[in-house]
């Protein structure tokens, strides 16, 4: 008799839970299907508004990526470029660099730069991975990026190293003056010695444009902008 008495009073506790949780969903999952409905609805009203802003976004990127493939010393004039020569100025050298550096003038206009015949073409920006690279000592995850350059009739492929990841607890980061004055530069001085240009003026011809390119590819990068909208509950679990 005692358990039957339990058995029916554990029946009527899981009863009484049940009905409040027909009742909850009754009342509230319409209520919330409607208002997600709503909400999908405005959102589509806003993307369709904001998508003439986005696609106007991307005809500019394009006309910038354009000049930057006809010749990247269009950036030279821009206040833009002019406040990353400055904050480039004041980056400090690393510690092992051996290179001495060419001093550069405050105003790109001014530059060495400027008199060249031929102009500096910049194309195909690429980002890349590579899981399996390897520094004579390990093994490494290796970010980085490619550009090409070609001056006249001499051409190369950029590759520049932004990040060495070895495992979760080391990563090797190569900072904006690292990566311009080795990665970059060296290959510009290269092209530059195939353009045979004079090796009187190559030093500073690779100085300039290797602050160039690392300024262009800041500009390669850049991409529309787009609304986004968070929510979160704020009811507890």
């Amino acid at each position: 008799m005692h358990g039957r008495n339990t058995m029916t009073k554990s029946n009527s506790l899981l009863a009484n839970y049940q009905a409040l949780v027909q009742n909850h969903a009754t009342q509230f999952d319409p209520e919330i299907a409607a208002l997600r409905q709503l909400v999908e609805a405005r959102m589509q009203e806003v993307h369709n508004k904001e998508q003439a802003l986005v696609s106007a976004q991307e005809v500019e990127l394009k006309r910038i990526t354009d000049a930057l493939a006809t010749d990247a010393r269009c950036l030279l004039p821009t206040p833009e470029f002019s406040a990353f020569v400055q904050e480039y100025k004041r980056m400090s050298r690393p510690w092992y660099s051996q290179k001495s550096e060419s001093p550069i003038a405050d105003d790109p206009t001014t530059w060495v730069l400027t008199t060249l015949e031929l102009p500096i073409v910049l194309t195909n920006y690429q980002v890349s991975v590579d899981p399996n690279a390897y520094d004579d000592e390990r093994t490494h995850t290796l970010y980085g990026y490619s550009v090409s350059l070609k001056l006249g009739d001499a051409k190369g492929v950029i590759e520049v190293q932004e990040k060495r990841i070895y495992n979760l607890d080391e990563c090797r980061e190569f900072s904006p003056k690292e990566q311009i004055d080795f990665f970059i530069a060296d290959y510009v001085d290269d092209v530059l010695r195939e353009a045979n240009y004079p090796l009187s003026e190559i030093n500073q011809l690779t100085a300039e444009i290797s602050v160039l390119l690392g300024y262009a590819t800041q500009v390669f990068v850049l991409k529309p902008r787009t609304a986004v909208f968070e929510y979160t509950s704020t009811g507890k679990d």
